[in-house]
């Protein structure tokens, strides 16, 4: 039996369907990240599980208990907000113990519990400052640390990182996967961001208009991708017009030009599509002529020097592509303008 069953859930406001029977099983210490674009309804189920919005219909079961219409104190669980939400009147142990004293808990064991997250959080000197004393990281680790001192059965975030700087979202969400798996609490996590999602959860639920549109490991959202709405909006993806498409072979043909696909988990219904498209990432290019690989001609219209990463784009047929290359201080550019030869493997490519 699962520890947080969402069963059947929908939730309406004034006639706008939210979220619409919306599924879900999560296991005790699981870390779970809802992704999708602004208005999918990921914020709306994580509302529903604190108790923050009443479901219009379904139910939500946590450890056996049915807390679909309990209020949010009742339900136990710790919520983290895009906004801190710290009291600014109030030191950082004072804020991080504050469920504590809600709940009057005795004074000696706030203040361990307090000494605890502080060391959690690697904030131990900063004990007494106060909110606008510490810097916007700083100031999320309290948000978290207040959260997960009441022991919480289940922890909630609502895209705690959006507010900060790049570099400072990277070192914060490492943080956030070491505490959570530290005290193996089970977690969801709102974000807009696929490399958060990918790189913090242990499954990954894509939504979309209010609708679950995949759940899975990162590796299955972003290897087999189920619907194109998954496929494009985690990671880039290039989708390539083709014709001659025979799903029994894998074969179909790019701008005259014969190339195989994977079609072992390709369904027959896909290969009646008036307009089948080949999808292939960007980082599956390779140039040059290689055996046992797909071999494709174009032109280079485009070069962007991104850091890490360098992205053409090539003119292959009726389709301009994103082509992916790791930089080497060494490497040597086409130019705008060449013409290339670029080749892909069969497993990397499939018929959307």
């Amino acid at each position: 039996m699962s520890f947080l069953s969402i069963s059947n859930v929908s939730k309406i406001f004034g006639g706008v369907v939210a979220v619409e029977d919306f599924n879900l099983e999560i296991e005790k210490g699981e870390f779970v990240s809802f992704l999708g674009p602004s208005g999918c309804g990921k914020t709306t189920t994580l509302r529903m599980v604190a108790g923050f919005e009443l479901p219009t219909s379904g139910e939500v079961v946590l450890d056996g208990e049915n807390i679909t219409y309990k209020s949010p104190n009742q339900r136990n669980v710790g919520m983290v907000f895009q906004s801190y939400a710290l009291f600014p009147n109030m030191t950082v142990a004072q804020n991080i113990g504050f469920g504590l004293q809600v709940r009057k808990t005795p004074a000696e064991e706030i203040r361990k519990t307090v000494d605890e997250m502080l060391g959690l959080i690697h904030l131990e000197k900063h004990a007494e400052k106060y909110p606008f004393q510490l810097s916007g990281g700083q100031q999320q680790r309290v948000a978290l640390a207040r959260a997960l001192a009441i022991n919480p059965r289940v922890l909630l975030l609502d895209e705690p990182l959006s507010a900060l700087d790049a570099k400072i979202r990277v070192e914060l969400r490492q943080e956030i996967r070491r505490i959570q798996q530290t005290m193996g609490i089970t977690t969801i996590y709102v974000t807009h961001d696929q490399e958060e999602a990918l790189s913090l959860s242990d499954r990954i639920v894509v939504m979309s208009q209010g609708h679950m549109e995949q759940v899975g490991t990162p590796s299955e959202i972003y290897n087999h991708p189920t619907t194109e709405f998954v496929a494009s909006f985690v990671g880039q993806l290039n989708l390539l017009p083709v014709t001659e498409v025979n799903v029994q072979n894998g074969t179909c043909k790019l701008n005259g030009q014969l190339v195989r696909f994977d079609h072992s988990e390709q369904s027959e219904q896909r290969q009646i599509s008036a307009k089948p498209r080949l999808a292939i990432r960007p980082e599956e290019f390779q140039f040059g002529q290689a055996e046992a690989r797909n071999v494709v001609l174009g032109r280079v219209e485009v070069v962007m020097f991104l850091g890490a990463v360098v992205r053409l784009r090539v003119r292959i047929g009726e389709a301009l592509v994103s082509v992916d290359l790791f930089n080497e201080r060494t490497m040597i550019l086409p130019r705008v303008g060449d013409d290339v030869t670029v080749n892909f493997p069969a497993h990397a490519c499939w018929i959307m």
